[in-house]
């Protein structure tokens, strides 16, 4: 009877701590795949398939867009485009780091951007997941080293307003 306590006591303890870890795993994972989703479709210039990572909105981020699912994808296709047209755009990314912040998914990466012919490696650029569509998504890239917001991380970011 001493030996079935001890072993569902520790079965207990294995429930407990899984059920706690777990879900974290998960949306770190989810998170991860997401940031490598629209980083690697961004290099292979794939934007629509990039777009499918990306949390869009266009009021508060907790806030139901109102913009559909499919204009929200049509008009940040034509963003990163033009970008692309402009001489900007996403040719190699490097560090890539998700972790959870207090159960929140956050991140960062370095990516290396070619702009106006010339490739800079934007370092230490912050990522921000948002929950929508059932699962982790990128909403948003914040190069904290500078005060303005630069062209391209407005045009790469699901934000629309």
């Amino acid at each position: 009877m001493k030996k079935i306590i001890t072993i569902l006591f520790f079965v207990g303890i294995i429930g407990v701590l899984g059920y706690a870890y777990i879900p974290g795993i998960i949306d770190e994972n989810q998170s991860r795949n997401a940031a490598q989703g629209v980083l690697d479709n961004l290099i292979e210039q794939d934007y629509e398939e990039a777009f499918e990572s990306v949390y869009f909105y266009d009021r508060a981020s907790d806030l139901e867009p109102t913009i559909s699912y499919e204009d929200a994808k049509k008009l940040w296709v034509q963003r990163v485009k033009a970008l692309k047209e402009s001489g900007t755009y996403l040719v190699d990314y490097k560090n890539l780091n998700v972790e959870l912040d207090d159960t929140y998914p956050v991140g960062a990466v370095d990516l290396v951007i070619v702009e106006n012919g010339e490739e800079k490696v934007k370092e230490n650029v912050g990522l921000w997941f948002a929950h929508g569509e059932g699962s982790w998504r990128l909403g948003n890239f914040n190069y904290s080293h500078v005060d303005i917001e630069e062209e391209w991380e407005n045009a790469l970011s699901g934000k629309f307003n």
